[in-house]
């Protein structure tokens, strides 16, 4: 039942990873660590009080800020309690906040946008406020014809709806996990693919890209694995670093190569790896020398799952880990994710050597604010930044419609314990009209999964990375890793995230980051890491 455990299949946030800079940022060893999970309340007489807790990480708390501005505005004359009118909410962000511990601790706020929620616990222990009806009513009131629960990939609300017929949380923000690049750089360096197949910029005469379709965004971005491996030595040859991560953000590259899995085999054949019901079609075996023999397709049920190990995909992923991944001179690793992304903004600018990529979750260019904000200080201008598009494995892929995983644990949710909790779901509404999620994608470069438009006044104002966020959603096929399975329910650590993907035993030791094992074992081999993931979990299989 879904009430057991947490119900998040393969989710690519996890608490670890948060804990080491995943979600939209890291717990650091600062004073942060000396904030409670309280926040001064403003007192305005006379005006009903809310606060609101959010995770002051990545996204920060200037959009919340902003927004609870504009409501106060928009209901000053309103009264939410005998007495008084108005309301002021009072924004509580701080590190401190940690969703994973919520299901078993009193919640000392009205209202909650947090990460790392086991969604089920908290629903389990009644932590939640249920929110049904402010989700299905249209947001009329607000100027909105549609209903909030409209705007939710039909995934997700499945996940969502609990066993009383309810609904507690809402999605949050959304992570896509990338190469980010340096628009700016690769025209300056010449980094793009001309059709004759040598290197030129942005004006000059591009290659079809990805798509293989010619005059789109994509254009001059290598098409295929081979394509990539020849620009990453064009790079160096350029005196470029092709990439950079952070140390405390491995899981990043892994959550990464997850992404290069699914984009092999499409939205159809990767959804088996939630339902469990369905042919797989392009399942391979490999030998050691790297022969790849093609599997009868076969009909997926829960009790062959494991086969899914197999995937072509999977193989083709670890090769590009590999090849392009693990070689020294191909990456720099950084302390922390915050001077990744201070090195990558300031590679070429400054004084640091140039970067041309670096690999991240989506939340990264607001998150590196501080750092662009140093370039301002110093007169320097900013460069311009994009999700590098996916090359494809083989040729023959070239075409296919790209392939994204939308994760994120992150919720927002009504404390059942708020004493105002009229106003905390006429707040949560108006969070939640087409007019704010567009504010909010304005404010932070990102986006919710959810189903909204970005007003003009808003687009105007978007980031050139942001603004191809935007477009992998409108142009690719969107994953969202969910499953309501019992057996995966009862099983949460061999399922979540990557240990589904990832989950091996090569020569006795065990691994679930392919990057890691490609950087450090000697004679490391895709055929071995891949050809072990199906024993690994068949072994296991009868204990799920």
């Amino acid at each position: 039942m879904k009430t057991k455990l947490i119900a998040m299949l393969l989710i690519l946030t996890l608490l670890a990873s948060v804990m080491a800079g995943c979600g939209v940022g890291v717990v650091e060893t600062d004073d942060t660590q000396a904030q409670i999970d309280t926040q001064e309340v403003v007192n305005y007489e006379n005006a009903t009080q809310l606060t609101v807790a959010t995770w002051d990480g990545g996204l920060g708390s200037q959009w919340l800020e902003d927004a609870a501005d504009r409501f106060e505005a928009l209901t000053k004359d309103v009264s939410f309690e005998p007495g008084k009118t108005g309301c002021h909410i009072n924004i509580a962000a701080s590190r401190s906040f940690d969703g994973s511990t919520m299901a078993f601790t009193p919640l000392t706020h009205d209202i909650y946008f947090v990460e790392a929620v086991d969604y089920y616990a908290m629903t389990n222990n009644n932590q939640m406020a249920c929110l049904t009806d402010i989700m299905t009513e249209p947001l009329t009131e607000y100027g909105d014809s549609k209903t909030i629960l409209e705007k939710i990939p039909q995934a997700l609300q499945d996940f969502l709806l609990a066993d009383d017929g309810n609904y507690y949380a809402i999605p949050f923000y959304e992570t896509f996990y990338s190469f980010a690049y340096d628009l700016d750089l690769w025209n300056a360096k010449s980094f793009y693919i001309s059709k004759d197949g040598g290197w030129t910029n942005a004006d000059g005469s591009l290659s079809a890209g990805p798509d293989g379709v010619a005059g789109t965004s994509d254009d001059g971005m290598p098409a295929t694995y081979a394509e990539f491996g020849k620009l990453v030595e064009h790079i160096k040859d350029e005196g470029v670093l092709p990439f950079i991560c952070a140390a405390n953000a491995t899981d990043y590259v892994a959550n990464f190569l997850y992404e290069y899995y699914a984009n092999y085999e499409g939205k159809d054949q990767m959804e088996l790896s939630f339902t469990f019901d369905g042919t797989a079609n392009d399942l391979i075996s490999v030998s050691e020398d790297g022969t790849i023999t093609e599997l009868p397709e076969e009909k997926i049920t829960w009790d062959n799952g494991y086969e899914l190990q197999t995937q072509a995909g999977k193989y083709y992923a670890l090769c590009f880990a590999r090849d392009v991944l693990a070689p020294k001179d191909n990456y720099k690793i950084s302390d922390t994710h915050i001077n990744a992304q201070k090195s990558f903004v300031r590679g070429g600018i400054v004084n640091d050597q140039p970067v041309a990529m670096i690999l991240e979750g989506s939340w990264w260019e607001n998150e590196a604010k501080a750092a662009f904000t140093e370039l301002a200080d110093g007169n320097y201008e900013r460069h311009n930044y994009a999700v590098m598009p996916k090359p494809h494995a083989t040729e023959e892929k070239i075409g296919q419609t790209p392939c994204w995983l939308s994760t994120s644990s992150s919720y927002g949710f009504v404390a059942n314990n708020s004493t105002h909790k009229d106003l905390a779901f006429a707040f949560m509404q108006f969070l939640h009209t087409d007019e704010e999620l567009s504010h909010f994608t304005a404010e932070v470069n990102m986006t919710r999964p959810l189903i909204y438009p970005i007003t003009e006044e808003d687009a105007a104002i978007l980031t050139t990375y942001c603004k191809s966020i935007l477009e992998l959603k409108e142009t690719g096929d969107i994953i969202y890793p969910y499953t309501n399975r019992e057996e995966v329910l009862d099983n949460p650590l061999q399922f979540q995230s990557f240990n589904w993907a990832w989950s091996t035993s090569v020569d006795g030791y065990a691994y679930k980051n392919p990057w890691l094992y490609f950087s450090e074992v000697e004679n490391a081999s895709a055929e071995a890491y891949f050809s072990s993931q199906k024993e690994f979990f068949e072994i296991r299989w009868d204990s799920f």
